[in-house]
């Protein structure tokens, strides 16, 4: 959810910039929001392992790293037009305080609580962010906040700007198709994050133009193959038509897009990972992921491959990736309850025969489900961290230095971090809501793109003149 948060300030900030004159009488509203700030998340104490997160000594300097990222984002998205200077002051104003703002077709305006603190630099800031030739923003300190506005009439509409509730993180709506550069594929999102009972509540609603799954279709858990402990467990249906828009993902499945895929993690070895599609013809897409992926790997130093031999077993029912240290990635046509399987591992399960428990099926398999996730975020979280720098490595690039600062943050958070649960229902074949228990409001998987966006992705090349990255 990181990632809606972040688009939000975005929009907010920066899409808003780029508003001409008016469009309609009743300007539409592309987003809206109101946060408690990082200020506010660090003195509460309805989600203590939040609060621990974001206080911990490595956290120290990463309000500003996230602010300059965002920053650095919005100029982006502004074409150019919007320094990251000018943007900065503002941004980590937000970030830290209590802010709320809005953006329609018209304008923009936004909202920092200031009791207390020096806002001259804000203002100054702000005065550069007219377009040129255009009416210069508007700002004014009233009440305890610092309001700024594309125009003069947009500060009136500081009240309809979402209240805070108690305990409440978070509170916007986006519409991420109307906004410029949107895919009209993307929906309008309303969100809320909210604290209570020592939890991170997520909750989200999201309405889309066309339906963006296909069929819910009976689910196809390949039981026989999952057994306790399991560190993640995650379900998803529906999913055909997002595979087949992901080359990538669409050339593992060897075929047409499957309708849907279970994954799940064991503890003790990070690389104890699985991903299991049902399919029909198991051994020709085997033969097909074969053919299609040898361009891709090799022992040699040539531009594109990845490191490790590409093996296809006598009768065409798995395959395997060898040369590789650490672990030995496979696809293999497994049969269960009658049911083909294609399955995707890094390294041999442990050994036990006890099932998933059952309790965590009967959470799955409802009928409004569309994806159900269940997880031990840190260690989940450390998990995803190993197969993305191994990932890294078998593209003969440098993982991401265990001194970047995102990292260390991630790492020492992650010894903190319980359960997480996340499901998405299908309310009609376009609205969809989500619902999510967790620590810190992240999964896993979030906590690691987050670590990474923070650290800006640094890439160290490593000494292979001229490799280019083949992942797509």
């Amino acid at each position: 959810m990181k990632n809606l948060v972040v688009m939000a300030v975005a929009v907010l900030l920066g899409a808003g910039c780029d508003s001409g004159t008016a469009t309609s009488t009743t300007p539409a509203v592309l987003a809206r929001w109101r946060s408690a700030g990082a200020a506010i998340a660090m003195a509460q104490t309805n989600a203590p392992v939040l609060k621990q997160a974001l206080t911990l000594p490595e956290s120290a300097g990463l309000g500003d790293r996230f602010a300059t990222n965002l920053a650095r984002m919005i100029s982006q998205r502004s074409g150019g037009g919007l320094s990251e200077g000018a943007l900065f002051p503002v941004v980590r104003a937000a970030v830290e305080h209590e802010s709320a703002g809005e953006i329609t077709t018209d304008g923009w305006m936004v909202a920092i609580r200031a009791m207390g603190l020096d806002t001259a630099p804000w203002t100054a800031a702000v005065s550069g962010w007219g377009k040129a030739g255009g009416t210069a923003p508007v700002t004014v300190v009233t009440n305890g906040w610092w309001m700024a506005a594309s125009r003069a009439a947009g500060l009136a509409r500081a009240a309809s700007m979402p209240a805070a509730t108690p305990g409440g993180l978070f509170t916007g709506e986006l519409d991420l198709a109307g906004l410029p550069g949107g895919d009209p594929r993307w929906p309008r999102v309303s969100m809320t994050l909210g604290m209570s009972n020592a939890l991170v509540r997520t909750d989200a609603i999201l309405d889309f133009a066309t339906a963006p799954l296909g069929e819910l279709e009976a689910w196809k858990i390949p039981d026989g193959l999952i057994h306790d402990p399991v560190i993640r467990f995650s379900a998803a249906r529906g999913i055909g038509p997002v595979v087949e828009q992901m080359p990538w993902l669409k050339m593992l499945c060897g075929g047409k897009a499957p309708g849907q895929v279970t994954a799940w993690a064991q503890p003790e070895v990070t690389f104890r990972n699985w991903f299991a599609v049902p399919v029909d013809d198991g051994k020709a897409r085997i033969t097909e992921i074969h053919r299609s992926l040898q361009s891709y790997f090799g022992t040699s130093n040539a531009p594109g491959q990845y490191i490790g031999r590409l093996i296809l077993n006598s009768n065409r029912t798995a395959m395997a990736v060898f040369d590789l240290k650490a672990c030995t990635p496979t696809m293999s046509t497994v049969e269960k309850g009658g049911q083909s399987f294609l399955v995707n591992g890094f390294f041999a399960p442990m050994r036990t025969t006890n099932p998933i428990p059952a309790e965590l099926r009967a959470r799955v398999e409802r009928p409004e489900i569309a994806w159900y996730e269940w997880e031990i975020t840190g260690e989940s979280a450390r998990n995803w961290n190993v197969l993305a720098q191994f990932n890294r490595l078998a593209q003969r690039e440098a993982p991401n230095p265990t001194h970047a600062d995102g990292l260390k943050w991630m790492m020492a958070t992650t010894p903190k971090l319980g359960n997480a649960v996340t499901e998405l229902s299908r309310i009609t074949p376009t609205r969809y809501e989500l619902h999510r228990k967790s620590d810190i409001g992240l999964n896993g998987l979030e906590l690691v793109m987050l670590s990474r966006w923070l650290d800006g992705e640094a890439k160290v090349a490593l000494p292979v003149p001229g490799l280019p990255s083949k992942n797509p």
